[in-house]
């Protein structure tokens, strides 16, 4: 029985990515819940709030310096890749876009970087940490470029090894930083670890240094540029509205509750971010450059339908089991202190099911650059979950910002299923 369900795994390419990746999230979650760990216990909820602030501060300006055009690059790629020379004309192409755009934003981000302070701690005391985010943010760009490539190329092994040594350095530097120097020492960390990042990613690289081979700075052939901004388009809408919906819904959290519920909320949010990352590494490294490299309609729907038939099901159970043992997680990943947000986790949980199943059709649209599409669904479910949240936190309190996560994804599933129903139910074209 086991040869064949390990044969099974080794047959079936989805399955395969996916126990592959497994090793390189559970290192990702191990070593997420120990900092969060350690975040609760030195800095308690308040920290951990000031740190999702953060978080997504960094997000919001590191998808403005990379012009949101990774998911462009590993389509590219993925559609190349057999192509040596016009492998390199991408890359170079990339090279020089990404070190321009983030040359320019970084250089504004340090020009404001104590309004940038203000907006994102409500304070001008962490204008360093704005600066050094800025300095760091070329080496950012081009990391999160030789990242795509490798994707683009399916070279999967090369990027879950990448990700281990990253999740086990975080958890090294953040660990000593923390102890040190508190919580100017989990901000610096949360800014370097990219760049650290960066080392790693140019090590496993190397059989691909022959792509830079004749590098030309500001090299932009107009063809490719044109491409790549409707994919630019699509994500910068994305991540400029849910770090700022977040940061949005945090300080009304504060206003209406307190400080304290906002670490809660974050709490939660960080918890769901660790087994949400499981689905959205499989997703990228998976689905996307199939779905990319597709040259019939008919691969959008088999490509779901084996999602949803090997993947959902162990998803699903385990979000139960998530739910059954909440509280022994918020005692062993927090602590006492943070046994409220036990009371967040159906709301959540709900959501988040929900959110996969449209997620694994949504990035269709990245695949086949259906930008009108992917902006308005992604404009719904960031201004839905803005509005639900403030309505319902005036009614039922912190509980309310869970619950209008799962309405909102509810909703933002029939949206996408609705837009899909051609592919998904008919033999018709998209």
């Amino acid at each position: 029985m086991r040869p064949k369900f390990i044969n099974y795994i080794k047959e079936n390419p989805l399955l395969k990515v996916t126990s592959l990746n497994s090793g390189a999230i559970l290192m990702k979650m191990m070593a997420g819940l120990v900092i969060s760990k350690l975040t609760a216990y030195f800095l308690g909820p308040v920290g951990i709030a000031l740190i999702g602030n953060l978080r997504n501060g960094q997000n919001l300006i590191n998808t403005l310096a990379s012009s949101g055009i990774q998911k462009g690059v590993v389509s590219h790629i993925a559609k190349g890749k057999d192509k040596k020379k016009f492998l390199q004309i991408l890359t170079n192409t990339f090279f020089s876009l990404g070190l321009l755009v983030s040359i320019v934003v970084g250089v504004f981000i340090f020009a404001f970087n104590a309004e940038v302070s203000h907006y994102i701690f409500k304070t001008n005391s962490y204008a360093w940490i704005i600066t050094l985010l800025a300095i760091s943010l070329p080496i950012n760009t081009l990391n999160l470029f030789i990242l795509s490539i490798l994707q683009g190329l399916s070279d999967f092994k090369k990027v879950i090894y990448i990700n281990i040594i990253t999740s086990i350095s975080n958890l090294v530097l953040f660990s000593i930083l923390l102890y040190f120097l508190g919580l100017e020492g989990a901000f610096v960390t949360v800014i370097l670890l990219s760049s650290l990042q960066f080392i790693i990613t140019l090590f496993y690289a190397r059989p691909y240094y022959y792509l830079f081979e004749n590098l030309k700075l500001f090299y932009f052939p107009k063809k490719i540029i044109s491409s790549l901004s409707k994919y630019g388009l699509m994500t910068l809408i994305s991540s400029i509205s849910f770090p700022l919906v977040y940061l949005g819904v945090r300080r009304e959290i504060m206003l209406t509750l307190s400080s304290t519920d906002a670490g809660y909320w974050e709490a939660m949010s960080r918890l769901s971010s660790h087994y949400i990352l499981l689905m959205v590494s499989v997703i990228n490294l998976y689905v996307l450059p199939k779905l990319s490299a597709a040259k019939h309609t008919k691969t959008f729907k088999e490509t779901v339908l084996e999602f949803y038939k090997l993947i959902i099901p162990f998803y699903a159970v385990g979000l139960v089991v998530i739910y059954v043992f909440r509280n022994f997680i918020i005692r062993v990943v927090y602590s006492e202190e943070f046994l409220p947000v036990q009371d967040l986790f159906l709301g959540q949980l709900i959501g988040d099911f929900f959110y996969i199943l449209a997620l694994v059709m949504v990035y269709q649209m990245h695949a086949k650059r259906q930008v009108k599409r992917f902006i308005a669904t992604d404009l719904f479910i960031a201004i839905g979950f803005y509005a639900f949240s403030v309505y319902f936190l005036g009614i039922l309190g912190l509980e309310g910002v869970v619950y209008a996560h799962a309405l909102i994804n509810f909703l933002y599933f029939l949206l996408v299923l609705t837009i899909f129903r051609k592919p998904l139910f008919s033999h018709s074209k998209l």
